[in-house]
C-alpha cells in the first residue's frame, strides 16, 4: 500500500482503493448473477458477447464450446466413477481379507461375481432398493460415522 507525503494515505488514494474494491465487487456479483440464470439466458447473452464474437471471427463456434464442455465433463464423469468403483472394490477386499481371511482366489472370485451382478443383474434403482429390502439393510449415506450408515431396517 502506497503512502503520501505525509506518511498516510491521500483521500484520492483510499478513493481509488474503494473504487477498485467497489468494481472487484461488482464484477463478482455479475458474474454470480449469471450463473444463476437459466440454461437458455445465459445462451443469449453469451452469443452475444463480444468475447463470442472474437472466437467465432477465428473459426471457433458456440456449439464448438459447448461441445468441448460436455466433453470434458463426461470425462470428468468417467474417471470418477472408475476411481469410485476401484475404490469400492479395493474397500470388499480389505474387508473380506480382515473379516474372513479372503485370499487372491476368494476375492477375485467376489469381485467377478460383483462385477456381474453390477452388469447384469442390478440394471435400475428398484432392483438395487430390493436386495435391501430383502436382506433388511438400510443405508444412510447422510449420516457421518461409518457403523451409522448401514443399519439393520427395523421390522
Amino acid at each position: 500500500m502506497s503512502k503520501g507525503k505525509r506518511g498516510t494515505l491521500s483521500s484520492r488514494e483510499i478513493r481509488r482503493m474503494n473504487q477498485r474494491e467497489t468494481q472487484r465487487q461488482e464484477r463478482k456479483d455479475a458474474v454470480e448473477a449469471y450463473w444463476r440464470l437459466p440454461e437458455s439466458e445465459r445462451r443469449i447473452i453469451a452469443e452475444n458477447s463480444r468475447y463470442i464474437t472474437s472466437m467465432e471471427r477465428n473459426g471457433i463456434t458456440i456449439e464448438d464450446v459447448n461441445r468441448a464442455a460436455n466433453e470434458g465433463y463426461q470425462q470428468g464423469v468417467a474417471l470418477a466413477q472408475e476411481t469410485t468403483m476401484k475404490a469400492c472394490y479395493a474397500a470388499m477386499c480389505l474387508a473380506l481379507k480382515e473379516l474372513h481371511g479372503f485370499g487372491t482366489k476368494r476375492c477375485m472370485d467376489m469381485l467377478n461375481a460383483v462385477d456381474e451382478k453390477i452388469t447384469y443383474a442390478l440394471t435400475s434403482e428398484e432392483l438395487i432398493n430390493q436386495v435391501f429390502t430383502d436382506l433388511k439393510i438400510e443405508i444412510n449415506f447422510n449420516e457421518t460415522m461409518p457403523g451409522e450408515r448401514i443399519t439393520e431396517q427395523e421390522n
